[in-house]
């Protein structure tokens, strides 16, 4: 099937090109574009013409960071309304933690999954495998065979793994296997119990805080060894500003340091805890307002490389506590877009800069092929309607996890089309 998306407001992060265009897709893959043509071809060519009426066109959204409650808690969240979400906000392509019941920590697991959800037809999903049998952090995984199966990285879910031995060679196999480490830091010690960031506020409030050296502790000590063994070494959601330090000072020795962080800590701080909303309840915890600004400092000049949605699952009764007992997490599939989006408005970064952090840097960093509009990459696509205006409602989430702390968020710009490999997946 040949198709035109003609009209469009093309953004290719790849070139840096934000400009008015057409594109044009057979079988799943794009194959023209006014990047190389910029006179539009006879349309009686095409068996599908799209009229974007001038919408932002560009590749389909890669999210890096993402719990799967499928399998283990279907009634939280299954793989159908994972992938639904995801595609309803343009995010075609979705990497799962490790983290599920059974851990995904062999490649019958792997193989599994990903038969399941190619049953559904819609967004490409892709598993990261799990770093240690069982999470537990003491033996090492199925590296080899995971990574035979389509593991795209190794992760530890939520967890951090405290032993810097086990955590060496981990590096060391999975530099060997060409595949990134992705790590949450959290010094176990420094987080017992704790219900939200160290500080003033937390003393206020009468919680346990944790002090943001507990995540950037570990990021040093992984760094370190990262700089020993050579592997990619990727950082999950970071939050603090003494984290971007080190993160700024590894990028600048070449070491292949890469990071993201979540629309909770760009947009939000800790003061967003004062009216004890569990939903707040994060983890890496929502930090101080200069940790905020620096987490915006950094997205701008390169330092943290993509945004990730962060999604976590959530069951409601586990979350209608007193704050202290509580879990943490909240919904991120459903506020990936809207709240990026805003950095636009309040940052003016540029559409190729975002397209970069939400998809191209993401497809790069796990070796995918999309995040980019050249001829031959698929045609993985997000449509975009910059100028539409709404308030955020977790009533209207397409994810079964309806959790989160932008409850009537006035927001900007919404997705009104999706394809992958060339296939509506939905259009307003």
């Amino acid at each position: 099937m040949a198709q035109l998306f003609k009209h469009a407001h093309l953004v290719c992060p790849e070139r840096n090109i934000s400009e008015a265009g057409w594109l044009a897709v057979e079988n799943g893959v794009i194959t023209a574009s006014s990047f190389e043509h910029p006179e539009q071809p006879d349309e009686t060519g095409f068996s599908e013409i799209i009229d974007c009426k001038g919408q932002i066109l560009g590749p389909g959204f890669v999210d890096m960071r993402a719990q799967s409650s499928d399998p283990g808690a279907e009634h939280i969240e299954t793989l159908d309304s994972l992938l639904t979400a995801a595609t309803s906000h343009g995010i075609t392509s979705l990497a799962i933690l490790p983290s599920t019941e059974p851990v995904i920590d062999n490649a019958a697991m792997i193989d599994s999954i990903q038969l399941r959800a190619g049953r559904y037809n819609k967004g490409r999903l892709y598993c990261y495998g799990a770093a240690t049998k069982q999470m537990a952090g003491e033996q090492m995984a199925e590296l080899g065979m995971m990574t035979q199966a389509g593991a795209i990285g190794f992760s530890t879910g939520n967890t951090t793994i405290s032993d810097s031995q086990m955590m060496r060679r981990l590096m060391t196999y999975a530099k060997m296997f060409d595949r990134p480490v992705m790590h949450h830091c959290e010094d176990p010690a420094l987080s017992d119990a704790i219900d939200m960031n160290e500080g003033e506020t937390a003393t206020r409030l009468g919680l346990i805080g944790q002090p943001a050296i507990a995540e950037t502790i570990i990021l040093q000590r992984d760094i370190a060894l990262a700089r020993l063994t050579g592997v990619h070494y990727h950082a999950s959601h970071i939050s603090a500003a003494s984290s971007v330090d080190v993160i700024r000072q590894a990028k600048r020795e070449g070491l292949s340091i890469t990071a993201d962080t979540a629309p909770p800590y760009f947009m939000l701080n800790e003061i967003s805890v004062s009216g004890f909303d569990s939903a707040a309840k994060l983890n890496p915890p929502l930090r101080t307002e200069d940790d905020r600004l620096a987490i915006i400092a950094a997205l701008l000049d390169g330092t943290i490389d993509a945004i990730a949605s962060d999604h976590m699952p959530i069951d409601p009764d586990e979350k209608a506590q007193p704050f202290s007992l509580a879990s943490f997490g909240a919904s991120g599939l459903d506020v990936l877009v809207p709240m990026s989006l805003k950095l636009r408005q309040t940052h003016d970064m540029g559409w190729p800069h975002l397209f970069s952090l939400m998809s191209y840097r993401p497809a790069q960093i796990l070796g995918l092929a999309g995040g980019k509009l050249g001829i031959g990459a698929p045609a993985d696509l997000v449509m975009i309607n910059p100028d539409s205006a709404y308030i955020l409602k977790s009533a209207d989430f397409k994810s079964q996890s309806r959790i989160t702390p932008f409850e009537g968020t006035p927001c900007e710009g919404k997705v009104t089309g999706c394809w992958v490999g060339g296939k509506n997946q939905f259009q307003q």
